[in-house]
């Protein structure tokens, strides 16, 4: 994004933030905290929701934790929220609902012989302190023209969204990525930098648009395991292993007056929302099965 769209952006977040703040002391019946990664399309979204419903609305997306801390203390009625294993709320106070998933995909170009890829080859080639290295082509199993060609590990800047954290935690184990791991600082750089002739193995939210020379891989954690595509029923399966989820949190015993609003939260509206950025939502089956449980409460 070049500077003056980011300026036009900085000044549209600080009008949302200013509706919310104008809602909250008006005496906002409902306020949603949560994740920072929605963006601004998602806020405006929410906001024609409580414009055409007459509902009186307040929005703060500053982030998971700081959300659930938030929701935890009862200065928030529902949290949108991307919490690490172990981490996830007490369901004996909280109802969970599956409204998207943060997904990581592999990417290597095209022509690439490489049918899918392992945890302990990503391991291999973006960990710091992996077993092995995995430096070539070869070393992946690949012959002929591929073979003595060097990898290049090719990650997201700190900073950028989850893919970067995902992996981490997930294929390296907590470790660090290997100092000769490149970085990209947006999705943009990220399709300058594929575009060229690179023979490059790729962690990122989603393949760039329009890319067609290169290509997702199938990701599996045991070698013996197939792969797996990051499908929305593979992320939702939990199959797809390089992903976490987002969901819509609130306690068990809130208020009636929330249930509009996560019916809306879990509409075709709010889908096609966060299918504009490089989140998967939840499908339309998955949707209509928590809709008719939450029904049954």
């Amino acid at each position: 994004m070049n500077h003056p769209l980011r300026r036009v952006a900085s000044v549209l977040v600080g009008i949302l933030a200013l509706l919310a703040t104008v809602h909250l002391s008006r005496g906002a019946e409902l306020r949603i905290v949560g994740s920072d990664l929605l963006g601004l399309d998602f806020s405006k979204t929410l906001y024609g929701f409580a414009v055409r419903d007459g509902v009186s609305l307040a929005v703060a997306l500053d982030g998971s934790r700081p959300g659930f801390d938030e929701l935890k203390a009862g200065r928030a009625d529902l949290a949108l929220l991307t919490l690490p294993p172990g981490d996830e709320p007490d369901p004996a106070t909280f109802e969970s609902l599956a409204l998207a998933w943060h997904r990581v995909v592999v990417i290597v170009p095209a022509g690439a012989p490489l049918e899918r890829v392992t945890f302990e080859q990503l391991r291999g080639i973006f960990g710091a302190d992996a077993p092995a290295s995995f430096n070539r082509w070869s070393e992946l199993g690949l012959t002929g023209e591929w073979a003595e060609q060097l990898i290049t590990p090719l990650a997201p800047a700190n900073g950028l969204g989850l893919s970067g954290e995902i992996v981490r935690h997930s294929a390296l184990r907590g470790g660090a990525y290997r100092s000769q791991t490149l970085r990209y600082s947006s999705a943009a750089d990220l399709g300058q930098r594929l575009a060229g002739d690179t023979r490059a193995i790729t962690l990122a939210a989603a393949l760039p648009v329009g890319l067609s020379s290169h290509r997702i891989l199938p990701v599996t954690v045991q070698a013996r395991d197939p792969g797996f595509l990051p499908t929305p029923e593979n992320l939702q399966s939990g199959e797809y292993p390089l992903s976490l989820s987002l969901r819509i949190v609130f306690r068990r015993d809130g208020p009636a007056k929330l249930v509009p609003l996560i019916y809306f939260l879990l509409g075709d509206e709010v889908a096609r929302a966060i299918q504009r950025t490089e989140i998967v939502p939840a499908t339309p089956s998955l949707r209509r099965q928590q809709l008719l449980m939450l029904g049954k409460r």
